[in-house]
């Protein structure tokens, strides 16, 4: 028996020489063509690669020892020289046909008809091929996300207009787990720790590692003692009996882009853990009601100090987590939860050292929402109530001395002698463009802030969108009429005319700033002196020329975008949509700002200036505001005072000359 074992290991031995001699002569004949590294073909889709085979990565490989035929199976007992330019695939799974099994039922396996699927040389390499342990293999745990990034890096994958797979490679670089990787840390998760290698699913399969309900079991391989925490909870608990609605642990830190929680860009850093992650469900308002959680237990935590405070920038103040704890979130009738009455005031005391049981009791979510208190709720009311009466009774007080100095102003100026300013005309243009202002203003920014208290006064009286959006178009097309009425009354009209001159700016309104500045800062006793408009009158007035364009035509494109594309690009409705809200803010805030300041809020003017209702201004104010437009009318007084003597000086001698008077 013994020397039948030796007979066999010889012949053994014997024939594994020959075969290794026969592929070393084997090798020999394809590398005296393979190994030029210019040589060039096209692989089943057409496309040039190149056909250099470098022997040194044959020979450090995993299959070194055998030769080119063993793979290339098409190629054995070839005599023929060249071969054909197509050749069949490898298959690997001739010698590894248990894991050819594997890889064929996995997500890359059924996905081989698709020209970007991975084969096996796409992750081993076609003849490199090194064991997973070794660093410089593509499958180590190092080089693995740069091996699945040669397809999943790819623009054609993240561009498929029907199904998009995400660009992950980037976001995991960016992750703890690669930061781990890049340190060394043999623990540190790579791509085939939570995808699997040979078995990789799809997230929809029942059986893959990053099915919604296996995430947990996933990450358990690293994450043991968290993953019995998690179990323990509600969260835990309602995803094993298949409540897909419960949170894993994707769900709250991400999938590849997994941030230590001091990061502030993790969603469960302390600033961003109520509103993006606890948030996002239990604000929801479908599954609010579809598990009972209770309305309004967020926004009575946003309202509380707590919650202010962390939207306010804190990272100290309590969050979710900070009470009802992270990942075994117990609810509050369950003798180990964090918010049982009997475990309440431990956890109050981990930021409130010496808090009680009545404190803790204090600050829950019923005692921090109305609804839940009836006391508290009384209390709203009563202090609403109190609100509206005195107030109202403190700015009906107000109005009433306000009234009182309007009505003595308004006196005072009819019985002064005065100076007409502005005809009829230009006051009734005024009062238009005032209204359609204020129309367009409050109308436009209600679109833009629906959440806003005072559009919900709007909506109290009946002005919903539809009704709003007509009041802002017929106010834009009462501001369009106005702008065409000015400018025809300022051509036509003899008085249009003198405004339109005066409303020129000159370098000597340059010269008044500075005048008109240093008087007020005490740095002279010179005050300008002011025409029939000063330099802040001609500055608002093109502003308004120049912001109504503005307005009218981005509007209009608005209004009438099928119209303007049709012939313009289509990023001019952007455009407009943007020029026409902060042109909006700008005209807003100049108005209010600078125009307001002038004829109602400067000491000189307060409570307001009469001249926009009657047209006129006294000789006073004239001196006083314009005395360059005040020497001007005295001097044009005087010269008409001057002929009208020599009129009644020539009368006179023309009758005593006996000539007729005309």
């Amino acid at each position: 028996m013994k020397v039948m074992k030796l007979i066999l290991a010889g012949v053994l031995a014997i024939a594994l020489c020959g075969l290794d001699a026969y592929c070393q002569d084997d090798d020999e004949t394809c590398l005296s063509c393979h190994a030029d590294d210019a040589l060039t073909g096209f692989n089943d889709r057409g496309e040039e690669v190149p056909m250099y085979v470098n022997e040194v990565d044959i020979r450090a490989s995993a299959h070194d020892g055998m030769g080119c035929v063993d793979c290339h199976i098409d190629l054995q007992g070839f005599d023929d020289y060249p071969h054909a330019e197509q050749l069949d695939l490898v298959d690997c799974a001739v010698c590894h046909d248990e894991t050819g099994e594997v890889f064929t039922s996995s997500a890359h396996g059924q996905a081989l008809t698709n020209p970007n699927a991975p084969t096996c040389a796409s992750c081993h390499d076609s003849h490199r091929i090194l064991p997973q342990i070794d660093p410089e293999a593509w499958t180590s745990p190092k080089r693995l996300p740069y091996t699945c990034s040669r397809c999943h890096h790819k623009q054609v994958l993240t561009d498929d207009p029907d199904v998009r797979i995400t660009d992950s490679f980037d976001r995991y670089m960016r992750g703890i787990h690669a930061e781990g990787i890049a340190k060394g840390i043999g623990s540190a998760a790579s791509c085939d720790d939570c995808h699997g290698m040979h078995n990789l699913k799809k997230a929809s399969d029942p059986s893959s590692m990053v099915n919604k309900m296996n995430i947990p079991r996933t990450c358990s391989k690293c994450h043991n003692d968290i993953y019995i925490q998690y179990n323990r909870g509600i969260h835990g608990k309602a995803l094993s009996v298949g409540i897909l609605d419960s949170p894993n642990c994707a769900d709250c830190h991400g999938e590849h882009e997994i941030l230590q929680i001091t990061d502030s860009g993790s969603p469960v850093n302390a600033a961003n853990l109520s509103d993006y992650v606890c948030g996002r469900c239990h604000n929801d308002p479908q599954i609010v009601e579809k598990f009972g959680l209770g309305d309004d237990r967020f926004t009575s935590y946003q309202d509380s100090y707590h919650g202010l405070a962390i939207r306010g920038g804190s990272v100290k103040a309590a969050n979710c987590a900070s009470c009802h704890k992270a990942h075994d979130v117990l609810p509050s009738t369950n003798p180990a939860s964090s918010i049982h009455p009997d475990n309440l005031t431990a956890t109050c005391q981990k930021c409130h050292i010496d808090a009680n049981y009545a404190f803790a009791s204090s600050y829950t979510h019923k005692t921090a929402y109305a609804q839940f208190n009836k006391l508290d709720s009384i209390v709203k009311w009563i202090y609403i109530v109190a609100i509206v009466l005195i107030i109202g009774a403190m700015l009906g007080h107000n109005l009433v001395i306000l009234a009182r100095f309007m009505i003595e102003k308004s006196r005072y100026t009819k019985a002064q002698p005065t100076v007409k300013r502005f005809g009829g005309n230009m006051v009734y243009q005024h009062m238009v463009v005032t209204i359609a202002f204020i129309a367009l203003v409050i109308t436009g920014f209600a679109l833009r802030y629906p959440d806003a208290w005072w559009v919900s006064v709007l909506n109290f009286l009946g002005i919903f969108e539809n009704a709003r959006s007509v009041i802002h178009r017929v106010a834009a097309i009462l501001l369009c009429y106005i702008s065409v009425h000015h400018a025809l009354s300022l051509f036509v009209t003899k008085r249009g005319r003198f405004q339109f001159r005066a409303l020129i700016p000159t370098k000597q309104d340059i010269t008044d700033i500075f005048i008109n500045l240093k008087y007020h800062l005490g740095l002279s006793d010179q005050k300008p002196k002011f025409g029939f408009y000063d330099y802040t009158m001609k500055a608002e007035y093109w502003a308004l020329v120049w912001g109504t364009f503005v307005m009218a035509f981005t509007g209009f494109v608005l209004w009438y975008p099928t119209f303007f594309t049709s012939f313009l690009p289509p990023w001019v409705v952007k455009i407009s949509e943007t020029i026409h809200f902060y042109e909006a803010w700008l005209a807003t805030l100049a108005i209010a700002v600078f125009h307001f300041f002038f004829v109602v809020f400067h000491p000189e003017q307060y409570p307001m200036s009469f001249t926009w209702l009657t047209g006129r201004m006294t000789v006073s104010e004239v001196k006083h505001h314009h005395p360059g437009w005040y020497e001007q009318i005295e001097e044009e007084a005087r010269q008409a005072e001057e002929s009208a003597k020599a009129s009644a000086r020539d009368s006179a001698e023309d009758a005593i000359s006996g000539k007729p008077v005309s």
